[in-house]
């Protein structure tokens, strides 16, 4: 079939036959980045376009392209949710089930491989232009099964018995733009605003473009169908008294795009009784399209989009996985529309209702929203505050956030930081204690034993002078043979010469028995006590040691031993540099917490991460 793009006569070839259909209706104005003859490439191949056919569903249009690729393929780009799916008619050993059977989120297996439905769809046939394979006529009937898959795309037309399927992928504007084709960059038609009236007030609205399917009027609350010849009402919610943050119409360059405000939804969701609410305001590009900016409590993302299917592991905690990067489930919540502002690409009402599944890799989220007819993937990615109001300038400042969003970053903790300094300075720490161990002379300078007789209580011992040499430590160590008993060590160490004394009281206790619960046993029988500086010269060891009378008789083993190596400085030195990571960790782990404390994983969750 070929369309005459200026009489607009449709033919049709039958074999050698031509049919002449007479006039095609004319195509509604719309924002299609394509045009007829456009030329592209799709991975490394070029392509030209020769055919659009227009279709209508529910809530708006979208044009399928038919494409002519330089490798001698004929195949189909479509647009539709500010994506392209490139497709190629397939010949499959599939038994397709009615379209009745398909669910979104279930899943098909088509060529072997698995594909998630998205959308279901019954749409027909607006008007066409070029050259396609087969005829369509206004209102042709063509109900549609799309399905994604981690990296592809599929759909099955059930226009025809049995159906036609299709497979490819998908792929953003910029991927089909080819640079050094002889046409033009693609960019959008520039249309004038059309004014009319709410049909419900009379106030004021206007719609920018063609493929505005809803405008919401900010006085009464009605929605308004602007491509109905009476401005049919779509849906009506109380008078308009929440003032969004944002103006519609307002300009801002955000993240190196241009975008202009003209749209915004109030949504809710009821949980555990109590009600929340967030803002969600649809941006135009004439650079990228259609992209969402959401707000909850002073919380902002910027919303587009996939490319590509996640790809869900299931469990206790669902895993999505998405470009090398796994999402964590966060929660699952009813959303509904509550208000409606402004001009939308689709019929939306107020009380329309989704189900929708949050799975956060901060800054990230991946939002699945679930309706009867579509299921559809959404990436945001969470923006400071500050940047957008210094995109958007508000006439008002835009609160402060509240609480810990979902996908919100934590603060630089500094963490990897601080466990990276403490690791390099443990290992020097252990080096330099390695080195002291080593260099410790351990030499032992004098021994001797303090007996007490049987019965006694009290004993006591005087050395002659002991020769201490070096500048170093000293450890005095005394081994008893205690048997449920204690013993008591007042030791002193005088200098002969300069009468300095290190004076210190020592006790030891050795007890055991046994119990219903078995044996026990507690203190130990013997001691070890360290002067940390004693200065080399010729000292006097006095010992008074007192026990409990009328014990056997019992021998206590006093040795003193010169440059021992100490571990207790080198463990105070880790314990001292663990405090900045640990500290790094709580507020890591407390920040996890109050996040994961509003998500379905209330208990549990900050371990984890």
């Amino acid at each position: 079939m070929a369309v005459c793009g200026f009489c607009r006569s449709t033919l049709v070839r039958h074999d050698a036959d031509l049919e002449n259909l007479g006039k095609m209706a004319e195509l509604a104005e719309d924002r299609s980045p394509f045009k007829l003859r456009f030329r592209g490439k799709y991975r490394t191949v070029g392509f030209e376009l020769i055919g659009r056919l227009q279709l209508k569903y529910e809530h708006g249009y979208w044009n399928e392209w038919y494409a002519r690729f330089d490798d001698g393929r004929l195949g189909w780009v479509s647009e539709g949710s500010g994506l392209c799916y490139v497709t190629f008619e397939q010949t499959i050993k599939t038994l397709l089930p009615e379209l009745t059977a398909f669910k979104p989120g279930m899943t098909a297996k088509l060529g072997g491989n698995a594909y998630t439905v998205s959308n279901i769809e019954l749409a027909h046939c607006v008007a066409a232009e070029g050259e396609l394979p087969f005829q369509a006529t206004p209102g042709y009937e063509a109900p549609a099964v799309d399905l994604r898959s981690e990296t592809g795309f599929a759909s099955l037309d059930y226009s025809e018995s049995p159906p036609k399927v299709y497979l490819g992928n998908v792929a953003t504007l910029d991927e089909l733009i080819d640079p050094a084709a002889p046409t033009d960059t693609p960019k959008p038609t520039r249309t004038q605003a059309r004014a009319f009236k709410c049909s419900s007030c009379g106030a004021p609205l206007s719609a920018s473009g063609p493929d505005i399917r809803a405008v919401g009027c900010g006085h009464c609350g009605a929605v308004v169908d602007p491509k109905d010849a009476n401005l049919a009402i779509i849906s009506k919610s109380h008078p308009f008294t929440y003032q969004p943050k944002l103006a519609m119409g307002a300009q801002g360059r955000l993240r190196g795009r241009r975008y202009t405000v003209i749209g915004y939804l109030r949504r809710s969701t009821r949980i555990d009784g109590l009600s929340y609410y967030w803002d969600e305001y649809l941006l135009h590009s004439t650079e990228v399209g259609y992209v969402w900016l959401t707000e909850s409590d002073g919380h902002w993302n910027l919303a587009k989009p996939v490319t590509r299917q996640p790809a869900l592991k299931p469990g206790a905690q669902p895993i999505a996985r998405f470009l090398d990067r796994d999402y964590k489930h966060f929660q699952r919540c009813q959303a509904e529309v509550i208000q409606v502002l402004g001009e939308f690409t689709w019929k939306v009402r107020v009380g329309e209702t989704s189900s929708v599944d949050d799975y956060i890799s901060p800054p990230y989220l991946l939002s699945a929203e679930w309706t009867k007819q579509e299921l559809s993937w959404t990436m945001s990615e969470y923006l400071p505050v500050a940047e957008v109001a210094a995109a958007f300038k508000p006439a008002r400042p835009l609160p402060e956030p509240v609480g810990i969003a979902p996908n919100q970053p934590a603060p630089s903790s500094g963490s990897s930081r601080y466990w990276a300094g403490f690791a390099g300075f443990a290992a020097l720490a252990l080096l330099l204690q390695f080195v002291f161990v080593t260099r410790a002379w351990e030499k032992p300078v004098w021994q001797g034993q303090l007996d007490l007789p049987l019965g006694e209580a009290k004993a006591n011992l005087t050395t002659p002078p002991i020769r201490i040499e070096g500048e170093r430590n000293l450890v005095i160590k005394q081994d008893a043979n205690l048997d449920n008993r204690w013993l008591y060590s007042d030791i002193s160490l005088v200098n002969s010469k300069t009468g300095e004394t290190f004076r210190l009281g020592r006790e030891v206790s050795y007890y055991h028995g046994s119990d219903s619960d078995g044996s026990w046993s507690e203190g130990s029988s013997d001691d070890e006590a360290l002067i940390s500086d004693v200065p080399a010269g010729d000292y006097v060891l006095e010992v008074e040691v007192e026990t409990e009378p009328g014990k056997p008789e019992l021998s206590n083993r006093i040795q003193l031993v010169r440059d021992v190596p100490i571990w207790s400085n080198f463990w105070m030195l880790l314990l001292l540099l663990l405090v900045a990571p640990l500290l790094a960790w709580f507020r890591s782990h407390s920040f996890e917490s109050q996040r994961w404390a509003q998500s379905d994983y209330a208990s549990g969750q900050a371990d984890d991460d």
